[in-house]
């Protein structure tokens, strides 16, 4: 009960403002990424084939996600990546499934509406595996707090999320091999992000 309520309260204060600093974020996730590069690269050979495809992205996006924030934590905090985290996320296969369901036709819905409000939305719910992972959200609960803490500085995240949309896609044209590079260490960024907003104990 404890740490729901402090969630609630962090969550709260983030959604009064708050500040990034992206050249730092950006530091902190590759500094993340590079003190285990062969066992995110390795995991990101699973995740290419699971995100190129809309329907196993769908379906099995969530789960990823989820590992490679877990294995983001795991690294950061001084633990090695073990085989088992890999696929860690899919302890929580069915709330993350149905995250990415909700998440996939509120945006759907927003890009039919003149494409800015789906824009909105996929910035919003950045956070919102997060909440599910680890801090055990439901999924309605988990995107309604990512929307709230994304509120408090909609500009930085949405600005964030257009640089390592850039650099994957400098990954993309590295013949998609570059993709296994830029991939894990934006997810390393976004964890990073997270992290400075909403500290995640160890």
């Amino acid at each position: 009960m404890q740490v729901i309520q402090d969630i609630h309260e962090q969550v709260e204060k983030a959604s009064s403002g708050f500040r990034l600093s992206v050249e730092n974020l950006l530091q902190v996730g590759f500094n993340i990424f590079r003190k285990a590069p062969a066992e995110f690269m390795v995991f990101s050979v699973f995740g290419l084939l699971v995100f190129s495809n809309p329907i196993s992205g769908l379906l099995l996006g969530g789960p990823v996600s989820a590992s490679y924030f877990h294995m983001a934590h795991r690294v950061k905090h001084g633990a090695r990546i073990e085989a088992g985290d890999y696929f860690k996320g899919f302890e929580k296969f069915g709330e993350l499934i149905k995250l990415n369901l909700l998440i996939f036709v509120v945006v759907l819905l927003g890009l039919a509406l003149l494409i800015v409000p789906g824009v909105y939305f996929a910035v919003s719910y950045t956070f919102s595996h997060f909440f599910v992972w680890f801090f055990q959200m439901e999924a309605t609960e988990a995107i309604r707090l990512s929307r709230k803490t994304v509120s408090g500085n909609f500009g930085q995240v949405f600005l964030l999320f257009l640089i390592l949309g850039a650099i994957n896609f400098l990954g993309v044209l590295a013949l998609g091999i570059g993709v296994l590079i830029t991939m894990p260490l934006s997810f390393c960024v976004v964890y990073a992000a997270f992290d400075d907003i909403i500290e995640i104990s160890n």
